[in-house]
């Protein structure tokens, strides 16, 4: 598989970007809830809304990106978000009213939001439906590069200042920009060069295909599983397994490690089965490490369960972007993968509603209830995923297309 030199300089500009999200932003529920005093249930609520606002952004961004160009989407995307994170770092340091980073985090998340269909699209426009999982392996290996960095430098700056965590994210996100900027071209033809074709109704038409209707319901049910590893797993380890900052910085740190350290490992071992395979025994993985966490007595045994959501990660993540690259129509892959992303973020959305309410509200009677009903979305979506298999075509799902037969040889007239 040959891979362009910006497919690298791609992935190390999402490396930053990640590391540049993660110093700050898992600590924010922190904030709001040990700092201004917020009830933990109104802070689930704030974030899984920000999280809905940003799920429409990620069909405005396919869409975009389908007309103008990847790169130009990217760019912008990048550069707005580093402003309006730099003003949530003034509110914080300011110690200005809350009203603004209930204004400014969700419109920093919805424009934010941009980047991933375009990103992902960039990618499908020039490596092959066989190669896909491949790929997005590799991105997975950097944004996880900048995820064990973050948390742990945001660990550190958290016990002396809040507001410094954010004005650090914002300067990584101005240099992304510019690397994205100097380093990426679109692919010729990958855009129609105007808005002309820009339909939310032609991004709902996506829906009429009845596999790609199934795929992203499962989406949805995967990631309301996959989005309890920042937010939920934070305040549960905080509040009833007493973990420091620090703590829970090193708990992000070894999930983001071990994506590093083993994703290319996975991916080749997954090489040569069907994608619906890997998430079904990704989905697993989530079911038993969430439950892990749940029941975990030390911060070693907090560790091996997170090692085990991981091993789910670098089974999902890559899963879900090859998948809904690989069933997207030609020309239509910002389209497809921001629908796709819609159903994902709303999935996150209601991931972190559900289980920043359950803790809130089950765990003071039942500590490890809310974990079993994550591991049960996580089982359902491993069944989806499953069924959904056995309906897909080969280049779909994965696999190399079969050799055509060689055509029998011809009779030998002069041997009649």
């Amino acid at each position: 598989m040959s891979l362009p030199p910006a497919f690298w300089l791609l992935i190390m500009a999402e490396a930053l970007m990640t590391a540049g999200y993660s110093v700050s932003f898992p600590f924010l529920a922190l904030y709001l809830t040990g700092h201004r005093g917020v009830p933990m249930a109104w802070v689930g609520l704030f974030l899984s809304l920000s999280m809905l606002v940003t799920s429409v952004s990620q069909v405005i961004g396919g869409e975009i990106s389908d007309a103008i160009g990847r790169r130009k989407v990217m760019v912008l995307s990048l550069t707005l978000r580093a402003v309006l994170i730099g003003v949530i770092a003034w509110v914080i340091w300011s110690g200005a009213g809350l009203w603004a980073i209930f204004l400014f985090h969700p419109l920093g998340m919805f424009i934010g939001s941009f980047f991933q269909p375009a990103a992902r699209s960039w990618v499908a426009d020039y490596v092959p439906p066989a190669h896909r999982m491949k790929a997005y392996g590799f991105m997975r290996m950097g944004t996880n590069a900048g995820w064990a960095v973050g948390p742990a430098i945001g660990g550190l700056l958290a016990a002396g200042s809040y507001a410094a965590l954010f004005f650090v994210s914002a300067a990584v996100y101005s240099v992304c920009a510019v690397v994205i900027f100097m380093s990426v071209k679109d692919k010729p033809g990958a855009a129609r060069g105007g808005m002309d074709g820009f339909s939310l109704r032609g991004a709902a038409r996506t829906l009429r295909n009845p596999h790609f209707l199934r795929f992203c319901v499962f989406s949805f049910t995967m990631c309301a599983a996959m989005s309890q590893l920042v937010v939920t797993t934070s305040l549960y380890s905080k509040t009833y397994l007493g973990f420091s900052e620090r703590q829970i910085g090193l708990l992000f740190t070894l999930n983001g490690s071990v994506v590093v350290l083993l994703q290319y490992f996975m991916t080749r071992a997954l090489d040569g089965w069907r994608i619906t395979t890997g998430l079904t025994l990704g989905a697993f993985c989530y079911a038993a490490g969430y439950l892990g966490v749940g029941y975990a007595s030390s911060f070693y045994m907090a560790a091996a369960a997170i090692f085990v959501v991981t091993l789910g990660e670098l089974a999902v993540s890559p899963g879900l972007q090859a998948l809904g690259a690989n069933m997207a129509a030609r020309n239509e892959k910002g389209r497809y993968l921001g629908v796709q992303g819609l159903f994902q973020q709303v999935g996150s959305a209601t991931g972190i509603f559900l289980g920043s309410n359950a803790i809130g509200h089950i765990s003071p009677r039942f500590q490890q209830g809310p974990w079993y009903i994550i591991a049960f979305l996580a089982c359902v979506s491993a069944a989806g995923f499953w069924s959904l298999g056995g309906f897909l075509p080969r280049a779909q799902n994965g696999l190399p297309s079969p050799e055509p037969l060689a055509p029998p040889p011809a009779d030998n007239p002069e041997a009649a």
